[in-house]
């Protein structure tokens, strides 16, 4: 499959990056030091994955940045509905992790600069990564439990490139109803893809007994637990999976 230079809608400016890095990390790298600036998209020349990351320059409280987590998944999902055959099932587990037929094929990520006086930060970055076919050091993923690939699933005809602007172009019509008509939109159809057999990410929540029952205007977690009902911060479950990722937080 033949990936060229993806082109992106003109609110964004792609930025490639050699395959192998990671690009939340590298983007987070050189925000910081004014390199980058909001609509900036680093994404990996790797082919067999999708990994890209976002800049965004927040105008909200660093409580609510979150959301553009959940307006990334949506317009993934949206992307492979428009060019993936139409039995694919995308669901998701909160916070972050992206099912295909009921496996898991990745995960987004967000991560915040420290926030001034007013809550709010100089910038987020939001990101994914995807597994759209096998790669020669793990050929078989369908023999590891509850992992896949868009491969497997029955997405072999598209390219990284087709998979990476899709997306790109949902998330930016995604951040403009979230600007026009806040959050409720995209926690609709977030919630309508929650897988239900599963609802909460392996290892996002230290109390194993957690049962996702809803989220609140922001996204973060609404749980029930021994202790009762209580709520858990969508920033803090994406810490515990990057730590289980071996990443830093």
């Amino acid at each position: 499959m033949k990936n060229p230079q993806p082109t992106f809608p003109p609110l964004l400016c792609g930025h490639g990056i050699a395959a192998g890095k990671n690009p939340v990390n590298w983007a987070k790298s050189r925000v910081g030091k004014g390199k980058l600036h909001a609509g900036d998209l680093v994404w990996s020349e790797e082919v067999d994955r999708l990994s890209f990351a976002i800049v965004l320059e927040p105008e909200v409280q660093g409580e609510r940045c979150g959301e553009m987590l959940f307006a990334a998944m949506v317009a993934f999902g949206d992307a492979v509905g428009a060019l993936c055959p139409p039995e694919i099932s995308i669901t998701y587990q909160w916070p972050s992790i992206i099912l295909m037929n009921d496996a898991k094929i990745g995960f987004a990520d967000l991560v915040l600069s420290e926030q001034d006086a007013d809550g709010l930060p100089d910038w987020l970055i939001v990101g994914m990564d995807v597994v759209i076919r096998p790669s020669k050091s793990n050929p078989d993923p369908g023999y590891e439990l509850n992992n896949t690939t868009m491969w497997d699933e029955g997405c072999g005809d598209l390219s990284r490139t087709q998979l990476l602007e899709s997306v790109a172009r949902h998330t930016v019509n995604w951040i403009h109803t979230w600007s026009e008509d806040g959050f409720k939109p995209i926690h609709e159809q977030w919630w309508a893809r929650l897988y239900e057999k599963v609802r909460i990410a392996e290892g996002a929540i230290e109390e194993s007994t957690a049962k996702l029952t809803g989220m609140d205007e922001t996204g973060n977690a609404i749980i029930k637990a021994e202790g009762g009902a209580t709520g858990f911060s969508t920033i803090d479950a994406l810490n515990n999976l990057r730590k289980l990722r071996g990443e830093n937080t």
